[in-house]
């Protein structure tokens, strides 16, 4: 038997009528579901705007209201809220729909934007000429992800204040998602070139360099608070 308190929930999110002894509550509650409605579509925009682009602001207003009654905010900042989208659009619409890639996308680049910051440790940089591949581990920055869409690999990171992403070959994916496991330089180093020819690491840390990937080199594995995983 429901409690009072889940009825109430649950008349909120449009699963059921008003618990019984709320008198004329219904027309209260009717305005409090469209007030809800519309902050659930505003809230999901912030982090979704390729989504909210792609399916229009109906299509997208009614996905909002939709996802909200099946997985509600379950933290007072809005902000963390759309990390189930993915799972839950893979169920109802399939990955064919493409609609996944999307919110998969602009989840990893809402969460990129919202990393904490981080400097690079440039004095770091000299143990890759002084130090054995085996006993070295590069820390990449927070926010930086690997993801993979109906059409590869691609990474995502911060780059400033604006989320950027590009795709990436499959030796370039096996080595950075070595690095978010927490494999050392030498063990990445053979993931990335294994079974495919087109890894260099003097190319990619140009680009790690250019583009904020790396945050630096240590000799011992990523403490725990520091280490940087995949959404």
């Amino acid at each position: 038997m429901k409690t009072d308190q889940q009825a109430l929930v649950d008349a909120l999110l449009g699963r059921g009528g008003a618990p019984p002894g709320l008198t004329g509550a219904e027309r209260g509650l009717a305005a409090y579901r469209t007030n809800l409605r519309a902050l659930s579509a505003q809230a999901l925009a912030v982090p979704f705007a390729r989504l909210r682009e792609a399916l229009g602001e109906d299509e997208f207003a009614s996905l909002a209201w939709t996802f909200w009654r099946a997985h509600p905010p379950e933290r007072g900042d809005l902000a963390q809220w759309g990390g189930a989208l993915e799972n839950f659009l893979i169920e109802r619409a399939g990955e064919a729909s493409g609609l996944p890639d999307l919110a998969r996308l602009d989840w990893a680049s809402h969460r990129a934007e919202r990393a904490a910051n981080a400097e690079l440790d440039a004095p770091s940089l000299a143990l890759l000429g002084t130090t054995p591949p085996e006993q070295l581990w590069l820390q990449l920055r927070p926010g930086v992800a690997l993801i993979v869409q109906s059409d590869g690999p691609m990474l995502v990171w911060r780059e400033g204040w604006a989320a950027r992403s590009q795709a990436l070959s499959p030796g370039e994916a096996a080595f950075m998602r070595a690095l978010l496991g927490e494999v050392n330089l030498a063990d990445a180093l053979v993931k990335g070139s294994g079974a495919h020819a087109d890894f260099d690491f003097s190319t990619w840390l140009q680009a790690a360099l250019q583009h904020a990937w790396l945050q630096g080199v240590r000799s011992t594995p990523h403490p725990e608070h520091l280490r940087t995983k995949t959404p």
